[in-house]
């Protein structure tokens, strides 16, 4: 397996494993037990503003997944990936564990910056694609 697809998997798993700190934040509080485990009709209140942030944290990696692995997956299948586009998937990888954390932590313009670096990164992806199909 190449080196972009292994940051492929690896963005996937880092969207699984984000599904744990809202579990954490909605299990700490009176009655989240039972709400994780049942249901969910109604909101639970009294859970921590980062255990909001962390859910809104999984559902902007969970949405930007389906973008990551249409251009990984181009860039793998047509031959474009290199050395450009594997330290851009690092760049990238990195990013979004940061802003995971810069997310739930709750630092806003740090946030939208690494979420920036995030998404340049696949428009290096995208170059890379592009240029590879000019040479050919």
């Amino acid at each position: 397996m190449t080196a972009d697809l292994w940051i492929l998997l690896s963005l996937a798993l880092l969207t699984e494993l984000l599904t744990l700190p809202p579990l954490v934040a909605r299990g700490s509080v009176p009655g989240g037990i039972r709400w994780i485990f049942y249901n969910r009709d109604t909101d639970l209140a009294g859970v921590a503003p980062w255990g909001g942030r962390a859910v809104r944290a999984h559902s902007n990696l969970a949405d930007n997944l389906a973008l990551y692995a249409v251009v990984i997956g181009i860039a793998h299948f047509t031959g474009a990936t290199n050395d450009i586009t594997q330290l851009a998937g690092i760049v990238l990888l990195i990013a979004r564990l940061l802003h995971a954390m810069v997310y739930i932590a709750g630092i806003p313009y740090l946030r939208t910056a690494v979420f920036a670096v995030a998404q340049l990164s696949m428009l290096v992806y995208v170059w890379q694609i592009i240029a590879h199909y000019m040479a050919h």
